[in-house]
């Protein structure tokens, strides 16, 4: 299950610096869209403007300057850490044509973190299901934001009129026109100003039958599929 942590600037600092003294590699995903660019690093840090990036290659089709994207990073290889930000102008590299250098705005949202098993199944950055929320016969629509076998993440554009606490059932449509019925306990709840689905809630999955099990797996199969894309030249 993900998890919105508001971070102070001096931990945000200290984060982003053991990012780039570890020298791991990380991945870069353009918001609403299912293009990634991986093998990327933390190369150099602006403090309070800007995290620079390497690792592009010549063939990459890098994302113009403006352009929304997430950022993650494996920490401790036991969680991952997504950064939402967007793009400022490229450093150029002496001696090369294109510059291979991005260079990402010092993040200001809550940073979000998942446990590795998870992110492997989850769907941050593609196209979201949309899915409806029900408590206590009140009905409310929401998109589906990550899915796996134990949990899931929900996005709402208002809050609803009930609180967001206890057992919610979720129903939705895989792809494929798949109908899932979904019942679990709020584990967390949050909000992310300036957000086009600024409530967030993430639910504990309850009971859930061999055949709705074996319909997330191969939904689970096909998303992993669609992350293994890269942003490559056409």
């Amino acid at each position: 299950m993900s998890e919105l942590r508001p971070v102070s600037r001096e931990d945000l600092a200290t984060l982003l610096d053991q990012l780039r003294a570890g020298q791991g590699f990380g991945s870069l995903r353009v918001d609403g869209t299912n293009r990634l660019l991986g093998q990327l690093q933390v190369r150099g840090l602006e403090p309070g403007t800007a995290i620079q990036l390497g690792g592009a290659k010549g063939r990459d089709r890098l994302p113009p300057a403006g352009t929304a994207v997430t950022l993650s990073f494996m920490l401790n290889q036991e969680e991952v850490v997504s950064i939402r930000t967007v793009l400022l102008e490229p450093l150029a590299v002496p001696g090369r044509q294109r510059p291979q250098v991005l260079r990402a705005a010092w993040p200001a949202l809550p940073l979000e973190w998942h446990h590795r098993d998870e992110v492997r199944v989850a769907t941050p950055d593609l196209p979201p299901l949309r899915a409806t929320l029900m408590v206590a016969g009140q009905r409310i629509a929401a998109e589906l934001l990550n899915l796996t076998e134990t949990g899931l993440g929900l996005g709402l554009k208002r809050t609803p009129p009930f609180p967001l606490r206890g057992e919610m059932q979720v129903d939705t449509l895989l792809p494929g026109g798949v109908p899932l019925h979904l019942v679990g306990e709020v584990r967390h709840s949050g909000r992310l100003d300036h957000d086009p689905l600024p409530v967030r809630v993430g639910l504990v999955l309850k009971d859930l039958p061999q055949e709705v099990r074996e319909a997330l797996r191969r939904m689970i199969q096909a998303r992993r599929a669609i992350l293994s894309e890269t942003m490559r030249e056409e």
